[in-house]
């Protein structure tokens, strides 16, 4: 629906309709949110590394901060692999990322500096106890989709997301886990229609193959090695494929 009918409505209204019928359904079966919650249709309330029953309090997250916990001897041996990968994961992704809303755009973007700002923003994640990351790309494609262009929209989501980080108590303990998997779905499936079919016309022949390769590859051999496997398809089609194809057309 969202890609049929690009209204600025479309997305909210169906997200707070899910929620809305969860409601309505606890309502009539004279549910109560915490029968919900022990029949796991919402998840529990996590609790903090001593024990304690968490408050929802963005302050929490630092008491997981402990270095003198950490066995730096055996990262070595342990996480080299798993942490360049994340590195050139995050790497690809941010670079993916820029290129999906490109496409979008149907303009250039700056390169440099769109992957210096992720750069930065992860380096004051780390250095702050957060994650890695990138942009939400199906967020921006969204939001161009429904006729958003305004930073306004920006704004409000750093608004929002502060507003929920400083409640008093965990929101997310109130959203069923059925309405995650479904806006995981939803990204799923717009994702795959667009870059396993659409971008079919964008495409040279042997890039789609790649496209389709890779796909097939991370699931078969994990995210590490399947993106590496399309990397090395990538470079074998144009050093051998893609000349073959040149010279064999009468090019000199």
């Amino acid at each position: 629906m969202v890609r049929r009918i690009r209204h600025i409505a479309v997305l909210p209204c169906g997200i707070g309709l899910l929620l809305l019928s969860f409601y309505v359904v606890l309502s009539y079966t004279d549910t109560t949110v915490a029968e919900a919650t022990e029949a796991g249709w919402i998840s529990k309330t996590a609790e903090t590394h001593n024990g304690s029953s968490n408050n929802g309090s963005i302050f929490d997250i630092w008491q997981y901060l402990q270095f003198d916990k950490v066995d730096w001897a055996a990262l070595p041996s342990c996480c080299t692999l798993t942490l360049f990968s994340m590195i050139f994961v995050v790497a690809l992704s941010s670079s993916l990322d820029v290129a999906a809303i490109e496409l979008e755009l149907n303009r250039p973007l700056n390169y440099n500096s769109e992957l210096c700002m992720v750069g930065l923003s992860n380096v004051l994640s780390g250095l702050t106890g957060g994650y890695t990351g990138s942009y939400i790309f199906s967020q921006s494609i969204f939001s161009l989709r429904a006729g958003i262009t305004s930073r306004w929209s920006g704004y409000c989501l750093v608004l929002l997301q502060l507003i929920i980080l400083l409640l008093p108590f965990p929101l997310l303990s109130y959203v069923p886990n059925f309405f995650f998997g479904a806006l995981l779905i939803l990204i799923c499936m717009d994702l795959m229609v667009e870059w396993l079919w659409e971008v079919r016309t964008k495409l040279t022949p042997v890039e789609y193959m790649v496209c389709l390769s890779t796909f097939l590859f991370i699931p078969w051999l994990g995210v590490e090695f399947g993106i590496l496997a399309g990397v090395g398809l990538q470079l074998f089609c144009d050093k051998v494929i893609v000349p073959y194809n040149y010279c064999g057309s009468g090019g000199s």
